[in-house]
């Protein structure tokens, strides 16, 4: 075995002890968070790692308690060479480059196969508990291995030293001890070439460590994780080895117990993709006292969410754009809209939202009004844009803001106006085509006035009144005509089967040689049950696997609505 190979590999029990152990409760142990990082990315490698070999070979690990000295551990650099593990820090950011390799001795055949599945979860039970605990052996089998060998239970045992050390500080060499330790070694080559052998570089002074037996009999025993909960380990990480060693005595039911590694990668995958949900601790007192937050998140509408959100950027850019969010009654048009306002806002973007009401259908330009002077009501918390408003829209409007004032509270009282106060007509034909054109004037004022592009959000489209839809295709019109100055963006839902598409309305609403305006128009269908499950899990901060049986039957119940 040449120096540079020996370098390379050691087992995992000696890098687990290489590491700082992790104790979350001591205020003096800063770096444990980033320690617990890493002893789970750890663990979901070696998990993958075994899913690997049975997907490609076939084969199963054998069912041991020795796992944790009979995988190896390399580091991989970015120039793909393999260096000495000892000689890298394991960060959080860097410990993508730990490798796992199974030694071969691993894959024994076993008779029973429902007993080498709970056998196999079992084993990696038994070595998750070792890396979390700083590599330490839960005492229920420190206790059961003496009562074995009290009892002289050793059938086929083989007993191994842990770290062994034949180069003792001021010993010599024994001969016989150096062949019994290459003998050892020997049982961590992997192939014939040196490239694949493992490093067992022994620290100046060590002595041999307790003996642990090998027992090809094999008998599971119960072991609590209570260690592992004293060192502040998150429940749901204690919950999971937990779940795995209770196979032991199948008090598990269904839903609760694993039937497969694959089922054990993926949760700790998604505690390391999703930890605020799926790792850490929540917050009972809260959850308690608020109850759960439904909401938080958009599921299974990411591709619509990003149609809209490229629709709005060429909007900014300049073109005229309508997109219109149809779908049945439940199906989140709404909800997908206000996700969508937030990346505006976060964007710079002007939101003015309104929603029609089929008790007010015979009021024209409800909607609008209620839109604008809600956002006028944003405006009166701030003096510096109340006042810099009030200027431009004297400036352009004159005397025609006193017929806004009448339509929108609150713009009257940023320009020092009484709302319904007695204003002269001066003759004017069509008093709604006159509010169209200063609806549109006062769009063009805000966008000037505060140098942003506006989003005008309409809910249930459809109980939308003649005057509301001529006024949104002005809107349309200017925004594309006088795009220099001012750039607005138009988002729409209505219910599908509600709405008649032969309507005028609509038609004029849609109309690209009308308005220059491109119409992208967003279907939501209901949810996929698997989008359904995701939620449901992600609600409860419990794994897919826990909330399966509920997800499927909210899931037969709604339909996905």
């Amino acid at each position: 075995m040449s120096e540079r190979a020996s370098e390379r590999r050691i087992p995992l029990s000696e890098f687990i002890r290489s590491l700082e152990t992790i104790d979350l409760t001591d205020p003096a142990a800063s770096s444990s968070g980033n320690s617990l990082t890493s002893a789970l990315r750890l663990s979901c490698s070696l998990a993958h790692e075994i899913c690997k070999v049975e997907e490609e070979t076939g084969r199963s690990p054998t069912p041991r308690l020795d796992w944790i000295d009979n995988i190896a551990v390399y580091s991989q650099s970015n120039n793909n060479a393999k260096v000495n593990i000892f000689d890298t820090t394991l960060l959080p950011d860097e410990d993508d480059d730990i490798c796992i390799e199974l030694l071969p001795c691993l894959f024994d055949y076993t008779e029973n196969e429902a007993r080498h599945v709970d056998g196999i979860i079992y084993s990696l039970g038994i070595v998750f508990y070792g890396i979390f605990s700083g590599g330490e052996r839960p005492a229920e089998l420190e206790l059961k291995q003496i009562d074995d060998i009290n009892h002289g239970v050793e059938n086929g045992t083989e007993e191994l030293f842990e770290d062994f050390n034949p180069f003792q500080q001021g010993g010599s060499i024994d001969p016989a001890a150096l062949s019994i330790h290459q003998n050892l070694l020997s049982d961590y080559n992997l192939s014939d070439d040196d490239s694949t052998s493992y490093d067992f570089t022994f620290q100046e002074g060590d002595g041999p460590r307790k003996k642990r037996t090998q027992n090809g009999n094999f008998n599971m025993c119960s072991v609590r994780v209570e260690l592992l909960k004293e060192r502040g380990i998150p429940r749901a990480l204690c919950d999971l080895i937990a779940n795995m060693l209770d196979c032991a005595n199948g008090t598990l039911c269904k839903d609760e117990a694993y039937h497969d590694i694959s089922e054990v990668r993926d949760d700790l995958q998604l505690m390391l993709d999703k930890p605020s949900i799926y790792l850490h601790d929540q917050d009972m007192g809260s959850l308690s006292t608020n109850g759960l937050k439904f909401g938080g998140a958009v599921f299974g509408r990411n591709a619509e969410l990003s149609t809209i959100k490229d629709a709005y950027l060429r909007a900014v850019s300049g073109d005229s754009e309508v997109v219109t969010i149809y779908g049945q009654s439940g199906t989140g048009k709404s909800f997908l809209a206000c996700e969508f306002t937030k990346y505006v806002i976060a964007g710079g973007g002007i939101i003015m939202s309104g929603k029609f009401d089929q008790l007010q259908q015979g009021k024209p330009l409800s909607a609008l009004a209620s839109a604008f002077d809600h956002y006028c009501g944003i405006l009166l918390q701030t003096a510096a844009s109340k006042q810099m408003l009030a200027q431009h829209m004297n400036h352009v409007l004159g005397r025609d803001a006193y017929h806004l004032a009448n339509l929108l509270p609150n713009l009257a009282t940023i320009l020092g106006l009484e709302s319904h106060s007695t204003i002269h007509d001066d003759g004017c034909i069509n008093a709604h085509k006159r509010l169209q054109y200063l609806l549109c004037r006062f769009v063009e004022v805000i966008s000037s006035t505060f140098a942003a592009p506006i989003t005008l959000f309409l809910d249930d489209l459809q109980w939308a009144d003649s005057a509301s839809i001529a006024a949104v295709n002005q809107l349309l019109l200017r925004g594309g005509v006088a795009s220099q100055t001012t750039h607005f963006f138009f988002l729409g839902c209505y219910r599908e089967g509600e709405v008649n598409n032969c309507n005028p309305l609509w038609k004029s609403l849609c109309n690209n040689s009308l308005v220059n305006a491109r119409s992208t128009q967003v279907k939501l269908d209901n949810l996929a049950e698997e989008t359904l499950s995701t939620m449901v899990s992600e609600t409860l901060c419990l794994s897919p696997r826990l909330t399966r049986s509920l997800s499927s039957m909210i899931y037969h119940k709604t339909k996905g609505n």
